[in-house]
């Protein structure tokens, strides 16, 4: 952060942090290779009349920016949350733009509304990843809680499966039982994105009691690791053959 200002402070003063580099430092969810670029390679904007910064080790752009798209976060000059997804359209791909999506409009700290990125839609519509955009708005869902979980909901829908349902609380009776990431309500089926810290022993104890008691209930469940994203083919037709079984 030390050095993103200091880089800053030697810019021009319309000069301002921009797409990935940007996200970075409000906390939107990137892949991990694009968020090693996002600071390794800072991404600096200016106004479209402007000249584009050329500058060792960064990545220079000329964007088309009102007043209100730059913003300061910890003192630096960046694009906003809207304007920064409008930008990342063009770098990356459904689900990953989605899963920004889902945190913009997210119901538990909501930076923005789902009319918000219909308006930041339309204003670029038909420029470089607009068709992603329009999909990313279409598929965003407020109740999501992970980026992997969002991913994982787009190519279910992209692939031509329904779309589950996102982080359902299970009951018995009155009492709580769980939330689960993701739901097929009607199959009873439950998917689970678990990530590294599934793999503290602690966790994993958690984890299999809790499967345990959502078995009980009568509800089947499926767990996705990042592993299964290296073979998506193989995933979906996993999970297509566990829809096609009839719950008892």
């Amino acid at each position: 952060m030390d050095q993103l200002a200091a880089l800053m402070r030697a810019l021009p003063a319309h000069a301002f942090l921009c797409g990935p580099t940007s996200a970075a430092l409000h906390g939107l969810p990137l892949p991990s290779a694009i968020s090693a670029i996002a600071w390794e390679r800072p991404f600096i904007g200016v106004p479209a009349d402007k000249n584009r910064i050329r500058r060792p080790r960064t990545t220079g752009r000329a964007l088309t920016v009102l007043p209100d798209d730059i913003v300061e976060v910890h003192g630096i000059r960046c694009t906003s949350p809207l304007r920064t997804w409008a930008e990342l359209a063009g770098m990356l791909d459904v689900g990953q733009l989605t899963a920004i999506s889902d945190r913009l409009i997210s119901r538990r700290h909501p930076i923005a509304t789902r009319e918000d990125l219909e308006r930041m839609h339309r204003r670029f519509i038909g420029g470089r990843g607009s068709k992603r955009r329009r999909l990313a708005v279409d598929l965003a869902d407020e109740r999501a809680e992970s980026p992997r979980e969002s991913e994982l909901r787009v190519l279910l829908v992209q692939s031509g499966l329904p779309a589950p349902r996102s982080n359902v609380d299970i009951f018995d009776g009155s009492r709580f039982v769980a939330r689960v990431d993701l739901l097929y309500p009607d199959e009873r089926l439950i998917l689970e994105y678990d990530g590294d810290h599934h793999r503290d022993p602690h966790q994993w104890s958690r984890d299999q009691s809790r499967r345990a008691e959502l078995e009980s209930l009568g509800y089947r469940m499926t767990v996705v690791t990042a592993r299964d994203f290296d073979d998506p083919v193989a995933l979906l037709a996993r999970i297509r053959r566990l829809l096609a079984r009839t719950p008892a």
